[in-house]
């Protein structure tokens, strides 16, 4: 059951996925592929935040410049990147005179079936659902009693072979042997 304050859009509840872990291991990876190491770093420091009340966040820019290392402009470009991937959304208020962020962390962040297509993208596809034609990956089917399930629409999925550790035999130095 998920939880999900209907003014702030925070998520109480996370159900765990395939790749569950306080840090989002998901949204790491994708981070990882398209070479957004800042943007990273910053997903760090917001998850490190994360108490015992919920799905938001609200350091300031001087905290997270001081836990990442980086300056503020390199934190807006890296919060511009997890805002487009999906994975962070940000709502300000007033503080006195001051405009404060609140950081929600998303499921996408953790569930890549959650995830946008442009992040999905820079997922590794592991198999596809017979029924709707998905592209999936680990955490988007499930091994049931008749074989894998795709967790969406509940079809069948093949799933590519997994490959074998041996490498194989380069075949320029069998051609010299």
């Amino acid at each position: 059951m998920r939880k999900i304050d209907k003014k702030t859009g925070e998520i109480f509840t996370i159900k765990p996925g395939g790749l569950y872990a306080p840090f989002p291991i998901p949204a790491y990876q994708v981070l990882a592929r398209l070479g957004e190491h800042h943007a990273s770093r910053v997903l760090t420091c917001l998850v490190s935040h994360l108490g015992s009340n919920g799905w938001a966040v609200f350091p300031a820019y001087s905290t997270i410049a001081f836990e990442s290392g980086m300056s503020r402009n390199s934190i807006r470009k890296s919060l511009d990147v997890l805002l487009y991937l999906g994975f962070i959304k940000i709502s300000t208020w007033k503080e006195g005179k001051k405009d404060r962020n609140l950081y929600i962390i998303q499921e996408a962040a953790y569930l890549s079936r959650l995830m946008n297509k442009y992040a999905k993208s820079y997922r590794d596809c592991f198999g596809a659902c017979r029924q709707c034609g998905a592209k999936l990956d680990k955490s988007g089917y499930k091994e049931g009693p008749l074989g894998h399930i795709h967790i969406g629409c509940g079809g069948s999925v093949k799933v590519k072979g997994i490959p074998s550790a041996k490498p194989k035999r380069n075949l320029y130095l069998k051609s010299r042997l």
